[in-house]
């Protein structure tokens, strides 16, 4: 007989679908002051935020004590308290993208129109395939009585707190408003509107929920109609002996609306011993039923299934009774969003294809969805039964639950920080604050052609535009800086022999002391130091106590003057109270000198002529000559500490940039430390103090590793740009920075501007081309075929 669907219809047995407001799609009943959520069954819930970690480029070794830790951690979690691990991705702010990487200098408007054209680029292109993601852990627990108190949850929170952080990863408590506008994000994910909170919140009651959810609900058999968009929420069916760590992270980490929601309970182990004996009991009647019936039909063997069954849960038992193994009640749910349904369809089929590829079943919540809703949510709500019979939580040991850690990829946006490029692992834009790091030191290193240049420029790019009262100094072995200077309106201060350029080593601020010394008193030691390396020996102590008496009377006058700028001494003067000494010491130091005094490389004899009131100043030492070498970069050197130090005074931040930072590991003449080698050495320790920011460039890699003083200066920088290297220098980095394969692996792409960026305890895989059509890159370029940049204005 033909049926009548139709009729069939009408008569219900196709299942009508309820109508459900949509304040009770959200399971809290009421929210309170400190943070507790109580929930519709009764139980109550606290929120916290943990911090992603960059696990997926970890070391086998450090993923292996991460999983130990995270395992650790469940099997701490109290048996009477349901938790959960709510991880979302949202859309990227772009507000706070935008605030930080389009500085606006009106001192220049034309650089600062190029480069925010580029940052309109970044900001559209992270915005469309990157994600931030909002990471949640709750616990629920239902109070026994009158005697019993929710507010237990907060020593469970302190306890948990504490264990996570062993993992690396920060936790803090979430109050009702930060709750309610991730709600309000999980409802509105295509929605450009704002969540607006009513002036007293908790005053509102119930009302709040009509400030969190949509106007529009409709439930269907498969999904969830939301406002604009449609939801669907899955769930794994069935779990592989083979799933891996990447599960979670091949889950969510894309640019997709998708949310996944662990839901975890510990079994007390009395209990979970119980129920296997149960089950054991209850197999071995199976197993003694078909013994028997096959005994009848002239056999005696037990069918596979059984005798598989048996084993499983003899393991299980053994393991369970060992010290460290817990059994937990684990669901895994996964709610995605799409604005069409051909849109909710595909990404459904992407989900349920990472599953395959993890060897799990991941299927939809049939005619369950708003249970499967609430479940989502991070309420830590209790699992539930779908409506086959079949339960959503399954049975797992500490090994198998700790194997779904919650990590993945971090992205490093700091807001107000330099823009550094595009994380390769995320696609985002990176900004990062080098200052808020233990110290600033920086390095970058890369084999020539890689873009060390290129990324150097880029950042004083950033920094000349977006904090304008910062001073930058570099020095320039190679004479590219020109181009800088000129559009930022810098000075060059070229030293050689031939320069005009006059750089007084006696210049000097009375009020200036350091390590307890007078600023006379350092002034000395500085002139040992030229006269040590004028010599190419050590002094001996009788030449110390000479140029000592010489430092303080060449001084005399501008003392008494109580420092009258044109009674400050110079270089000559000095070498003039040398010769006027009686010991033949002080005439052979001046013959040392004589060289820089009255020779043919005395720029450092005379007074200063150059404007020094420039914030972005370069030190072209280019023409530098080998024989002035030594001797000039001391001065230098000098002069910049000196005036990093005269800016702290100020409350200026200075940032200093070395180029080919191997030229300063051979001046030693034969010493086996060098002079510029220990001022660097000296620098990196002390200049954080000082509000500076040292960065060193050098493709030679290994020849600065040679050094014992640099060698140092590397392991104890908190920010190290690596770019593409050489096979003999990536060893050694590898070793220094102890980096992953998969880390390690982005040093061999050969792609120029890219590589990782080390900053504190962050390994950032990154790119960051400049277009070769734009004003950034025509300035900064240094490749030969370039067109260079016109320096008229």
């Amino acid at each position: 007989m033909m049926r009548n669907r139709k009729n069939e219809r009408f008569l219900g047995k196709k299942k009508a679908v309820l109508p459900r407001t949509a304040q009770s799609t959200i399971p809290f009943k009421e929210a309170y002051e400190n943070g507790l959520f109580l929930n519709y069954d009764g139980s109550y819930s606290i929120i916290f935020s943990f911090e992603n970690i960059d696990y997926a480029l970890f070391r086998d070794e450090e993923k292996n004590e991460i999983y130990e830790k995270y395992t650790h951690f469940l099997n701490s979690i109290p048996p009477d308290v349901q938790f959960q691990e709510f991880i979302m991705n949202t859309d990227v702010n772009v507000n706070v993208m935008r605030k930080t990487l389009l500085p606006y200098n009106s001192e220049f408007p034309d650089i600062s129109d190029d480069y925010n054209k580029i940052m309109d680029d970044v900001i559209s292109n992270s915005s469309s395939a990157a994600t931030e993601k909002i990471m949640i852990m709750a616990m629920s627990y239902k109070p026994a009585g009158n005697i019993d108190n929710a507010n237990v949850l907060f020593k469970y929170y302190q306890d948990l707190q504490s264990l996570f952080t062993a993992l690396g990863s920060a936790t803090k408590q979430l109050f009702p408003n930060d709750v309610f506008e991730i709600l309000y994000k999980f409802y509105h994910q295509f929605s450009v509107v704002p969540f607006m909170m009513p002036k007293n919140p908790l005053s509102a009651g119930g009302r709040i929920k009509d400030y969190i959810s949509p106007a529009l609900f409709k439930f269907d058999k498969r999904e969830i109609e939301i406002g604009d968009q449609f939801t669907r929420i899955l769930f794994i069916q069935t779990y592989s002996n083979y799933a891996d760590d990447c599960m979670i992270n091949d889950l969510i980490d894309n640019n997709q609306k998708i949310t996944v929601s662990k839901q975890i309970k510990r079994i007390n182990k009395a209990d979970a011993m119980e129920l296997l004996k149960k089950r054991i009991f209850a197999l071995e009647q199976r197993i003694q039923k078909r013994m028997e019936q096959n005994h009848k039909n002239g056999g005696d063997y037990i069918p596979y299934s059984l005798s598989d069954q048996r084993k499983t849960l003899n393991e299980l038992q053994d393991r369970l009774g060992g010290t460290g193994c817990e059994l937990f009640d684990v669901s895994v749910y996964i709610a995605v969003s799409a604005e069409t349904k051909k849109e909710l369809d595909d990404v459904t089929h992407y989900i349920q294809n990472q599953g395959v590829k993890h060897q799990v079943q991941i299927q939809i919540l049939t005619e369950q969805q708003a249970e499967g809703l609430q479940a989502v949510l991070p309420f830590a709500q209790q699992p539930f039964t779908t409506r086959s019979g079949n339960n959503t939580a399954t049975p797992m040991l500490s090994d198998g639950a700790g194997v779904l850690v919650p990590f993945s990829h971090v992205d490093h946006f700091v807001p107000g920080g330099v823009f550094y490029g595009k994380n390769l692992a995320t696609g985002n834009a990176i900004a990062l604050d080098r200052t808020e790091e233990m110290n600033s030191n920086g390095f970058v290193l890369a084999t020539s052609g890689a873009g060390k240049s290129m990324f150097s420029k880029a950042e004083m790019f950033d920094v000349l535009l977006k904090f304008p009262n910062d001073e930058v100094i570099v020095i320039d072995p190679e004479n590219e800086y020109e181009p800088l200077v000129k559009v930022f309106d810098g000075t060059i201060l070229k030293i050689s022999p031939d320069s005009p350029t006059k750089l007084n080593v006696f210049d000097i601020d009375l009020n200036f002391s350091e390590e307890g010394l007078s600023a006379v008193a350092t002034k000395a030691e500085f002139i040992m130091t030229i006269c040590e390396t004028a010599k190419s020996e050590e002094l001996t102590s009788n030449e110390r106590t000479v140029i000592d008496r010489c430092v303080k009377l060449t001084y005399r006058d501008f003392i008494n003057s109580k420092g009258d700028i044109n009674k400050i001494p110079t270089f000559t003067d000095f070498y003039k109270n040398l010769l006027n000494m009686p010991e033949a010491e002080a005439h052979n130091l001046a013959l040392s000198l004589e060289l820089y005094i009255t020779g043919s490389f005395n720029i450092f004899a005379g007074k200063t002529n150059i404007d020094t009131d420039k914030r972005f100043m370069v030190f072209d030492i280019s023409a530098m000559g080998e024989q002035i070498r030594p001797v000039g970069l001391q001065v230098v050197l000098e002069y910049v500490w000196q005036r990093v130090s005269k800016n702290k005074e100020n409350g200026i931040r200075t940032w200093v940039w070395v180029d080919e930072f191997s030229i300063m590991f051979n001046d030693g003449a034969g010493r086996t430390t060098h002079r510029s080698g220990e001022f660097f050495a000296k620098v990196y320790k002390r200049i954080r103090k000082y509000g500076g920011v040292p960065t060193a460039i050098t493709q030679n890699i290994t020849e600065v590793l040679t050094s014992a003083q640099a060698r140092t200066m590397i392991s104890n920088s908190e920010f190290v740009v690596l770019l593409q290297q050489k096979k003999e220098d990536l060893d050694a980095l590898v070793r220094i920075h102890k980096l992953s394969p998969s880390q390690e692996a982005y040093l061999k792409t050969g792609k120029k501007g890219s590589g990782l960026i080390v900053c504190g305890r962050k390994i950032i895989p990154f790119t960051k081309p400049i277009p070769t059509d734009s004003m950034m890159y025509k300035i900064c370029t240094t490749k030969f075929t370039d067109k260079s940049y016109s320096l008229t204005k």
